[in-house]
């Protein structure tokens, strides 16, 4: 994935420009505000996290009411920004396990949502983000978000965690270590507690991208 590659997911045409513009700008705008709070995430370059952050918003303004869980993560900067952190490193993830590029902005739109429920009910997060983006309606990019946001950081899974939701929760150990000021962070993520859910396949292509692989 690089700058010069086509768009995860390019916005359909509309028959009006000035729309479009104002759509352009509101976009260019939230990505601003979205990579000035990332922090420095290593094993991936700041061009290709921009890049990647701006195909997760191009999507969410592309989703009819996708800007209001946007808008609720806004009442929590620090949570926003780990938020937007994930996201980045999930879709990455995802994109070394093979997954097509048409699927990865609807990936990151729900890593992105996944701690939405910290603002809604901090005591049953998980519980109260499922119901909220699940209630948004039925569509595939609703229920997507809503099934990472009530699986994605809860307690240890019976077998092996789906993609979708491994990419995350590996994601948000990565953010985790982070904070603890891990530095070897290859190492320290395949033994982080989250990594006991996640197939060996999908964790040693983690660790790679981390470690500034393919």
């Amino acid at each position: 994935m690089a700058d010069s590659r086509e768009p995860i997911a390019a916005l359909p045409p509309t028959p009006r420009v000035a729309a479009d513009a104002d759509s352009r700008l509101r976009s260019v705008f939230l990505q601003h505000q979205l990579v000035a709070g990332l922090p420095r995430l290593p094993g991936v370059a700041p061009t290709l996290a921009k890049f990647v952050v701006g195909q997760i918003v191009d999507r969410l303004l592309d989703v009819p009411g996708g800007l209001e869980p946007l808008m609720l993560l806004q009442r929590d900067p620090a949570l926003l920004a780990r938020s937007t952190a994930v996201a980045v490193y999930a879709v990455l993830f995802a994109r070394a396990a093979g997954w097509p590029d048409e699927r990865l902005a609807d990936h990151g739109a729900a890593a992105m949502l996944h701690g939405l429920g910290r603002v809604l009910d901090d005591g049953a997060a998980a519980r109260a983000g499922f119901a909220w983006l699940a209630a948004r309606g039925c569509s595939d990019f609703w229920l997507r978000a809503a099934l990472v946001a009530r699986h994605a950081c809860g307690g240890a899974a019976d077998e092996t965690l789906p993609v979708g939701v491994a990419t995350v929760r590996l994601a948000h150990a990565v953010l985790e270590l982070l904070e603890l000021g891990e530095t070897g962070l290859p190492v320290a993520l395949v033994r982080h507690p989250a990594a006991a859910d996640v197939a060996p396949e999908l964790l040693e292509l983690a660790a790679a991208v981390l470690a500034g692989g393919p």
